[in-house]
């Protein structure tokens, strides 16, 4: 698949699956544990009022599948998602899936916080490792259909 959302390659590790009209990825900017991105396949599209009626409908099914993959697996089990879709930097459609939680989550030796899950999430900039990617990524793949 041509990931042209990334020109660079700068963040590879992170595709969870690929759909006819979307990709969607684990996200290396982890607001919260286990935050993902679903960007559109469609080159040019930057807003959801340029969407097909089929890409609507199969980002509902995107967007089912990875809740049910999050919700179903002991490691996450989010209380509830935030949905976050601005383009501001990467011109082209992209849509970020914050999973919130009201407690602590530890995977990989850390905890993991999401300190106010009331409030919008704080934006980070910090890459995780491709290590840590990958590690989420087989980690939702466990339970994602």
């Amino acid at each position: 698949m041509e990931r042209f959302y990334d020109p660079q390659n700068r963040h590879p590790s992170g595709l969870l699956k690929e759909y006819e009209h979307w990709a969607l990825e684990v996200s290396y900017l982890q607001h919260t544990f286990g935050n993902f991105i679903v960007f559109c396949k469609r080159k040019g599209v930057e807003k959801i009022s340029e969407l097909t009626n089929e890409e609507l409908l199969q980002l509902k099914t995107v967007l089912q599948e990875i809740e049910s993959a999050l919700l179903n697996n002991p490691t996450f089990k989010p209380d509830r998602f935030n949905y976050w879709q601005m383009g501001n930097a990467l011109h082209h459609l992209h849509i970020h899936g914050i999973p919130r939680y009201k407690s602590d989550r530890e995977f990989l030796g850390r905890t993991w916080k999401d300190p106010d899950p009331t409030k919008p999430v704080v934006w980070t900039y910090e890459n995780q490792t491709d290590d840590t990617v990958v590690s989420l990524r087989n980690e939702i793949k466990k339970v994602l259909k």
